[in-house]
Order: C-alpha cells, then structure tokens, then sequence
C-alpha cells in the first residue's frame, strides 16, 4: 500500500476491529446511498466497492492491516520529522554560514565534501542530505569537480541578508529595553523636575 493509498476502513465508516457483519451491512447502506443510478458519485462507489471486497475476504484483509499498520508506523515518525522543522531551521542556518565561511577562508577551494559536514555539524546523513538537497534547490550551493559542495554568490547574498536581518531584530529589542530617559529624572515632592546630580566616577 502506497503512502497515498485510500484507507478502506475509513471509506467504509468502520473501526479496524469491525466483524465480517458490520462489515457487509455498512457496506449495503453506504452502496445504496452512494449508487450511480441513485445520483451518488460513480468514483466513490467505485472505492467502496474495492475496499469491501478487501476487508470482506480474511485472507486479503490480513495482509491489508499489516501493511496498514507498517504505514501508521511510519506515518507516526514522519510525525517525529515534522516536529524537527524548528531546528532545522537554525541547522541550515548555520551550514549555510559554514559554507560562507569556507569560501571566504580558501576562494581557490572553497568545496567541502559530506563526510566533513557530517562530522563538523554531527547531523545524521539523511538530516544532511535534506539540507544539501534545500540548498542546491535554491541555488545556494552547487556540487564542484571534486564531488564537494560550495557557496554561490545567492548562497552569499542569503547568508548576508539572514545576518542583516537578524542584527537588525536585536537593534530593534535594545532600544525596546532602553529605559524611558524622563525616569532618569528626579522629581521634587511637589512633582518637580529638579537638576540631575552627578555621581562621582570610582577610582
């Protein structure tokens, strides 16, 4: 079964434990409702007569739950992946940042292979072949002739204005936390401003 294949206990309306009767009798009220020539839809009547015809026989229908679920399985990890996505974010940050880097550092050889990747940044393969392939999607990097990755001029431009952007935010939040300056002045009882005085400077 595909990761796209229809569920047959969901187009039946029935619960995975579902008895061979509950089986036949929800199949009999959803074909009559969804028949063609009572004005229902020919392609969903055409999936509830494929889905009953798999669960109605034992044999078909133990090999269906297995491989049913083996896919909730793996529908359960590709849960797992999707909650990375956070971290994913500042994971290609920073090796999109190492590629920078690298081209700065040695312009005549400015390629790193895989295997130095995976050690610097201690990503499994498959997390890093994600990434790589992110980027080579974007135009960020492009494979070399000696089967190493390097940074392109957008790889560049997109590290510089990620840095801008990010200088940027942290401008934004130091002069949100400044104090207000007409707090640094003291006021009399009556509520007057008076002249600020100075403190001497430690020696």
């Amino acid at each position: 079964m595909s990761k796209t294949a229809q569920n047959y206990y969901e187009i039946l309306e029935l619960s995975t434990g579902a008895n061979q009767d509950t089986i036949e009798r929800m199949f009999r009220y959803l074909a009559t409702k969804h028949h063609p020539d009572a004005g229902g839809d020919k392609e969903k009547f055409s999936f509830l007569v494929k889905a009953f015809e798999n669960l109605r026989d034992p044999v078909s229908r133990a090999t269906y739950d297995a491989k049913l679920q083996q896919e909730q399985k793996d529908n359960a990890g590709l849960a797992e992946h999707a909650r990375q996505a956070g971290p994913d974010t500042a994971d290609r940050h920073e090796l999109l940042c190492l590629f920078y880097a690298r081209r700065r550092q040695n312009e005549n050889s400015p390629a790193i292979g895989t295997l130095t990747i995976e050690k610097m940044m201690k990503l499994p393969t498959e997390v890093l072949s994600f990434h790589l392939w992110y980027f080579r999607e974007k135009g960020w990097i492009k494979r070399e002739e000696n089967g190493g990755f390097a940074i392109t001029a957008e790889g560049v431009d997109r590290v510089e204005a990620s840095e801008m952007a990010m200088n940027h935010h942290l401008r934004i939040e130091s002069c949100s936390a400044a104090p207000d300056p007409a707090a640094a002045i003291p006021m009399t009882h009556s509520g007057a401003m008076t002249a600020a005085i100075p403190t001497p400077h430690a020696f």
